[in-house]
């Protein structure tokens, strides 16, 4: 009787062959050595909480969102999907007043609620979350209205990937998506920020940095917001301005006991094995972490990474030469590509581990 997908793998774990396994098969190994950590992009949820306006070979649905965005705010450039570019103009024009940096929440809470408010059958309700929108974070009005929806039968891939018995998880999210997901599959995470602009007095006392000793663990995982957390808004990482000085000051700081990027998750991202879910290598938010994880790496020490990269399936040509140079450059960096898309990748991932864990037990 030929062998399962998941004894084939079985096997070869047992018996240490580690330089036969494809870059699928090594997250799997690692998953069972606690040493893989998800790196989730801001886009990963939004594409899903507004999976309805991205129209088949279109804009994504962010791309979208960013554009109805810069017509809201009359940005007068024409490439108004550029979110770092529209954040710039958004806040020079208000002359980067702090309730300006979460002008794009607000506008999300209030283009979302707009798209919802017929699928609101409780009147109450209705003209709870009508009067009361302004003051609610984005976060808590997609639960609220119960989003994003799956198809019947299809899970929540963050869910799947919440289930993972993993110790960190990093975002680029501002939202606190990815600890509901935790706390949904029975985990308490810690929420961690990047306090990259400088530590405030207001900071409630479970975000703040650790520094001594903290157990965490697969039930109690840490969540770190690389590029903040809408709940304080000088944390953001909006604008190219932001980016640029969000770099700056990660480089000059000089505090070894106690850097802005806590040594607890250098050492993790030093030795894990990082998985880059829904990113776009040419988007400010992936090239600034990228160049930061590399910063924390080590050239044949740290495991192989991996970025989960969708295809262009415009213009072929193109298609082909954008897809060696990634591979080629990518390679040279010691990450693997899985040319997929980041909800499929992560069902399959799942139901691999699955299959593996229940063939162990």
């Amino acid at each position: 009787m030929a062998k399962t997908r998941a004894e084939e793998i079985a096997e070869r774990l047992q018996t240490g062959e580690d330089k036969q396994l494809d870059p699928r098969e090594s997250i799997l190994q690692n998953i069972s050595k606690g040493t893989v950590i998800p790196v989730i992009s801001s886009s990963f949820r939004i594409e899903q909480i507004f999976h309805e306006l991205a129209e088949q070979g279109g804009p994504k649905a962010v791309e979208e969102l960013i554009t109805q965005w810069a017509r809201f705010i009359k940005y007068p450039m024409s490439d108004r999907s550029n979110l770092a570019r529209v954040a710039q103009y958004y806040f020079v024009d208000r002359n980067d007043d702090l309730s300006a940096r979460t002008g794009i929440f607000s506008f999300l809470n209030k283009f979302l609620w707009t798209m919802a408010d017929t699928e609101v059958k409780d009147p109450a309700l209705a003209a709870g979350l009508r009067n009361g929108i302004e003051a609610m974070s984005f976060s808590d009005l997609v639960k609220t209205l119960d989003y994003p929806k799956f198809p019947d039968g299809t899970e929540d891939p963050l869910r799947l990937l919440a289930r993972f018995p993993l110790r960190y998880f990093i975002t680029t999210s501002q939202s606190d998506f990815v600890e509901r997901a935790l706390e949904a599959e029975g985990k308490t995470p810690r929420t961690q920020i990047c306090f990259w602009s400088g530590e405030m007095a207001n900071i409630r006392k479970e975000h703040r940095t650790i520094t001594g000793k903290f157990n965490e663990s697969i039930t109690n995982p840490v969540v770190y917001h690389l590029y903040g957390l809408e709940d304080y808004p000088q944390t953001l990482v909006l604008s190219e301005d932001d980016y640029i000085n969000f770099l700056i000051s990660i480089a000059e700081d000089t505090n070894n006991l106690h850097p802005k990027i806590p040594l607890y998750l250098r050492k993790a991202v030093k030795g894990s094995q990082l998985v880059l879910i829904g990113f776009q290598p040419s988007d400010w938010d992936f090239r600034v972490l990228f160049r930061l994880m590399m910063k924390f790496r080590i050239d044949g020490f740290s495991p192989r990474g991996m970025l989960i990269q969708l295809e262009d399936r415009e213009n072929q040509e193109a298609k082909e030469k954008a897809v060696e140079y990634l591979r080629q450059y990518f390679n040279k960096k010691s990450f693997d590509i899985e040319w997929n898309d980041s909800d499929s990748f992560i069902e399959e991932l799942w139901n691999e581990w699955d299959a593996l864990r229940q063939d162990r037990s």
